[in-house]
């Protein structure tokens, strides 16, 4: 299953109230909102009920994932939250369950793949949106990837996908 960054229709006041050109304030706001739906699937227990579903959030980025994924496990580890629903600590279910897109994110790619999991991130050009890299995708690519081994590269471009699609 596919979930689309604007599944979160919260956002329709910040875009009516945004007085920036383009909806700037807005605009950045969108992946993060994701974490709410992140949140109704893994906390509530659906990814534990149904353990073969695949999500793919499709937009959303890499770079806040890692916070995410930390702070859901540190309201069970440390805070003292508890899941009865949850046999595992919540990024479990992330990892096993989860995949996410994005477009350029290079710093993100280099510091936080292991954080997100490299299995679980999938590159993508969004097409034909603003933020597009086409028709420089495979610059983009060589540019993000630089100092990235080969095999996770490849995982993160092509393999990912073929195995959460089953291409």
């Amino acid at each position: 299953m596919c979930c689309h960054i604007g599944i979160n229709t919260n956002l329709d006041e910040l875009t009516r109230r945004d007085p920036t050109p383009q909806k700037g304030i807005m605009v950045t706001m969108v992946a993060l909102t994701t974490a709410e739906a992140l949140g109704m699937w893994i906390l509530t227990g659906t990814l534990e009920k149904f353990p073969d579903l695949k999500l793919v959030f499709v937009e959303p980025g890499i770079g806040w994932i890692a916070h995410y994924l930390h702070l859901i496990d540190d309201m069970v580890v440390r805070q003292g939250y508890v899941y009865d629903n949850l046999s595992e600590l919540p990024s479990f279910y992330f990892r096993r369950n989860m995949w996410t897109t994005f477009v350029d994110e290079p710093r993100s790619i280099e510091a936080l793949r292991y954080d997100v999991g490299v299995d679980n991130i999938l590159w993508s050009t969004d097409f034909p949106h603003p933020v597009t890299s086409w028709p420089d995708s495979q610059d983009l690519i060589e540019r993000a990837f630089t100092d990235i081994p080969n095999e996770e590269k490849r995982k993160m471009v092509c393999d990912n996908a073929i195995k959460v699609w089953n291409l």
